[in-house]
């Protein structure tokens, strides 16, 4: 059996168990860089949210013996405890004088993501694209995105100039920047300090959440303070869509195309595939406040 037939069965099998007020689909759902995954969307009569399971890890654990019928059961107690109490009000989002100030932005690859972003008012920065984003917090859902569509600047009878002048302006409050040592991040995220002194000098450049922070590299004045302390330009690594590591240029002793092709292999053996940003090399200019490519 293929994924979309036993995601089909399954969505029969889970409207059987929970009833008519309820509709289920299963669909193909596009992730960043192309990645598919597969879903099931489930919808109670009369609600304007409906929560949206994941059923890859369950196609896999059939594959390997998991009866059918036990994991529907998973599917219904994972929606019991995923649906929200109440019914969400997402009325806010139709005004845009409540949308301005929860907006930020993400930063993904351009030519991986082409066809998802058609319908999306980017902002092409070099090989990347900028990806206007609506925070919303809810106390049953937690904290989640939005991805602005055209069409929702239609409903707001606003430019895509207007869009991103109020990006710009909110993201660095909605999103702030995050500065560290690659040092201290390293012995933060692996409880490990590290024993050598290669990572000295070299910074962790993302949000204060940490979660698709590589586009803070764009906030105004981020690197330029960076390269100001260390009076020189500066590397940037992309490291994924969460992070960029950032290497002062008088600390930088790698031959530029080695890195480059380290950061293509690194991206192809560690980094997930949803969450590669691009395998280029990039460099600031402290004079010009100008980003660009490193060329061969």
């Amino acid at each position: 059996m293929e994924i979309k037939e036993f995601g089909q069965v399954i969505a029969r099998e889970v409207k059987d168990a929970l009833g008519d007020c309820y509709t289920i689909d299963y669909s193909d759902v596009l992730k960043n860089n192309g990645v598919v995954y597969h879903a099931l969307t489930i919808r109670k009569k009369d609600e304007k949210v409906a929560p949206t399971i994941y059923i890859d890890g369950m196609y896999e654990q059939y594959r390997r013996g998991a009866l059918l019928m036990g994991i529907v059961n998973d599917v219904v107690n994972m929606y019991k405890c995923s649906a929200p109490k109440v019914d969400i009000d997402m009325d806010f989002f139709f005004d845009f004088s409540q949308v301005s100030d929860k907006l930020f932005f993400k930063a993904v690859n351009y030519k991986k993501n082409k066809e998802k972003l058609k319908e999306v008012p980017i902002k092409r920065v070099l090989d990347l694209a900028l990806v206007p984003l609506c925070h919303y917090r809810n106390e049953y859902m937690g904290d989640g995105a939005i991805m602005i569509q055209n069409d929702h600047l239609e409903e707001w009878e606003i430019s895509k100039d207007e869009l991103w002048e109020n990006v710009s302006m909110n993201a660095p409050i909605e999103a702030p920047a995050k500065v560290t040592g690659l040092m201290d991040f390293l012995e933060r995220v692996t409880g490990i300090a590290p024993d050598t002194d290669a990572f000295c000098g070299i910074y962790v450049v993302t949000n204060k959440s940490e979660h698709l922070g590589a586009g803070v590299c764009f906030y105004p004045g981020v690197l330029k303070e960076i390269a100001d302390d260390h009076e020189c330009d500066l590397y940037i690594i992309p490291s994924s869509i969460h992070e960029c590591l950032v290497i002062p240029d008088a600390d930088f002793y790698m031959n530029p195309e080695n890195l480059r092709q380290i950061i293509g292999e690194v991206n192809r053996s560690t980094v997930a595939e949803e969450e590669i940003l691009s395998d280029n090399l990039y460099r600031y200019d402290r004079e010009t406040d100008r980003f660009s490519i490193v060329k061969e």
